[in-house]
């Protein structure tokens, strides 16, 4: 940890923190639960900042729904469905990884779980041709650096579909 006259916690400088003031935390239920249309998450952390989005959200109308705190509530509460839900990905991301390797792609090896295949292709081809290629076939995948510096030169495939379409995807992947 730190040294012990270094009144700070250790980490990197403008990120230090003691306590939780002038935090906040969201947490969405959007994928693990498949809640993604209602929105459903919540906010932790500083009371006071707490309040604040609060009371922007209430006067904008853009307060949580009952019914949906209803379902937030109910996904929290039951852990099985986010155990199903984990292996469903796990098979899809199995599923997409072998097709986009027989098709030449290679996915970062960082990428090992969530939701997203993080793919590049042959050193001749830029992420923006390997979109067009995608398209070609039929496959919908974002250029990477539309998601920061880390993913130029790559394409993020999502594995959020139905798996009737992962598995249509892959088949169209492996065609000649």
């Amino acid at each position: 940890m730190g040294h012990p006259a270094d009144p700070e916690p250790p980490g990197p400088p403008g990120r230090r923190r003691r306590g939780r003031s002038d935090l906040l935390a969201l947490y969405s239920l959007s994928k693990q639960s498949n809640l993604a249309g209602y929105r459903a998450a919540f906010l932790a952390g500083d009371a006071r900042l707490v309040g604040a989005v609060t009371e922007v959200r209430k006067h904008t109308g853009m307060l949580m729904p009952t019914p949906v705190q209803a379902a937030l509530v109910a996904a929290l509460g039951d852990e099985a469905h986010m155990e199903v839900q984990k292996e469903v990905y796990r098979e899809r991301r199995e599923v997409l990884v072998e097709a986009t390797a027989a098709a030449g792609l290679v996915n970062d090896p960082a990428s090992v779980a969530g939701l997203y295949l993080w793919l590049r292709g042959p050193k001749s081809m830029s992420a923006y041709e390997l979109v067009g290629a995608f398209a070609e076939l039929g496959i919908v995948v974002a250029p990477g650096d539309f998601y920061g510096e880390a993913g130029a030169g790559r394409v993020r495939m999502s594995l959020t579909d139905t798996d009737e379409r992962v598995a249509a995807a892959a088949a169209r992947l492996r065609s000649p």
